[in-house]
């Protein structure tokens, strides 16, 4: 039985984590799910306003940014392509991007130097944000085997005024790479896929060596599609199957009508020339977890068609045998029920405030309280779907994520390794499989407290 630790224990332990040397904002502490970053802007009201209206989405207008307790850096900002949210307040409420480089070259806030603050304007934060985490639980070695990724909860008030929560996204770019440490001068390039078919060099010139083979649909579309045989042996050579077949399976996962299976579309892949075959990253999450995903099926990109990159796993015994270990795997693992519903947990109680101040917030379903509540549910439901869909599905083993030294019960005795591992990778304590062993991590631990 689950047993929850009372909040000043709670707020004791974190505190404990959080006093040393660990607690340095940087990447990618910028994107722990399990804190609450306040944002601020201050520009000229007029420059407010033509953000705010912005339909080219290509306004850049400078601006002072921090987060609470910093001092003001000067930044560019522009409106992204989200359709802006306004329920009945004065300013419209719209997904921002903000350039920490632009006007002062060479500068970087925190590790990073542009960042992407999404408003879910298809849904709502709270299950873009969800969303992105599982993508986060999928980073380890049964999913993508590197880092997918970032995310985390934020509020920006704009000159004083706060225009409510938002999800802070890790943006791909040359500063993504370099943090993963699989950046090379000459050797590196990072593609954005928008549309099916029509991958956009973000980083790198010319076209990678990989790119150039791999020209052909669904990867390209400048050259015949080849023999089924040369093309499974193109991908096996060239691809990261692994890191593909978690990209798709948990966008599959959580009803992503909108992404690379059901459209090839929204997402990012990095070529190398050093030894690293194509990686896969995740993008654009804000249309998950409807109420019909719940029943969508992980072999189908729904509307009776097959669609290019579903295609290529379907069409292969090899290769869809691959990726529905991967799926087993996943949800037995680090994707698991029990942690899904333990961070969920968690953050209600990081995130509930803010959403109820949130005059422009997106909860459908009985408000905020409700929409937690909804979404436990489509969890619930929807993993004996996924299980009873996996082909030869194994049963997962039983047994609490957090109890780190295997003895059967999650007690101190887990915490005190979590904080000798805090703020590193260590191998026991990262409970999640991201790599990072963090707050996250805590906050499975804390809720699965006093459990056997």
């Amino acid at each position: 039985m689950l047993m929850r630790i009372g909040t000043s224990l709670l707020g004791a332990m974190i505190a404990l984590l959080l006093s040393g040397p660990a607690a340095a904002q940087n990447w990618p502490d910028l994107y722990d799910p399990l804190q609450m970053l306040r944002l601020n802007l201050d520009m000229a009201p007029a420059d407010w306003v033509t953000i705010q209206d912005d339909l080219t989405f290509s306004i850049e207008v400078p601006a002072m940014f921090w987060k609470d307790g910093e001092v003001p850096i000067l930044v560019a900002v522009r409106r992204k392509s989200a359709t802006a949210i306004q329920n009945g307040t004065t300013f419209k409420q719209v997904s921002l991007k903000i350039d920490i480089n632009e006007l002062v070259p060479g500068q970087s806030w925190h590790g990073v130097k542009k960042l992407s603050i999404e408003n879910g304007d298809d849904s709502d934060v709270l299950s873009e944000g969800i969303s992105w985490y599982l993508h986060r639980l999928a980073s380890g070695p049964e999913g993508y085997g590197h880092m997918a990724g970032l995310a985390a909860w934020v509020t920006v008030a704009i000159n004083g005024t706060p225009t409510g929560v938002y999800v802070n996204v890790e943006q791909p770019n040359k500063s993504f790479l370099q943090n993963r440490g699989v950046f090379v001068a000459g050797q590196t390039w990072l593609y954005k896929v928008s549309d099916q078919n029509s991958p956009i060099l973000k980083v790198g010139v010319p076209d990678s060596p990989t790119q150039v083979l791999l020209c052909y649909q669904p990867f390209g579309s400048t050259c015949p599609i080849p023999d089924p045989l040369t093309l499974v042996n193109d991908m096996s050579l060239l691809v990261n199957m692994q890191s593909l077949y978690t990209l798709g399976g948990v966008n599959q996962f959580t009803g992503g009508g909108d992404a690379i299976f059901s459209k090839g579309k929204n997402f990012y892949y990095q070529d190398t020339s050093f030894g690293l075959l194509r990686r896969y990253y995740p993008w654009d999450l804000d249309a998950n977890m409807g109420g019909g995903a719940v029943n969508d099926d992980i072999y189908s990109s729904g509307g009776g068609q097959t669609k290019p990159y579903m295609a290529l796993i379907l069409d292969n015994p090899e290769f869809r045998a691959q990726y529905s270990q991967v799926m087993n795997d996943l949800i037995c693992g680090p994707m698991n029920l029990a942690d899904v519903l333990a961070f969920m947990d968690a953050a209600e109680l990081l995130i509930t405030t803010d959403l109820l101040a949130d005059l422009n917030s997106q909860m459908p379903g009985g408000g905020v309280s409700g929409r937690f509540s909804a979404l436990r549910n489509w969890f619930i439901d929807r993993y004996p779907i996924v299980e009873a869909q996996i082909d030869g599905f194994v049963e997962c083993a039983t047994g609490p994520a957090a109890d780190l030294n295997g003895d059967g019960i999650v007690d101190t005795a887990d915490l005190g390794i979590l904080i000798l591992q805090f703020g590193t990778a260590g191998p026991e304590a990262d409970i999640n499989g991201d790599g990072i062993v963090d707050t996250a991590d805590l906050g499975i631990l804390i809720l699965q407290f006093g459990t056997s």
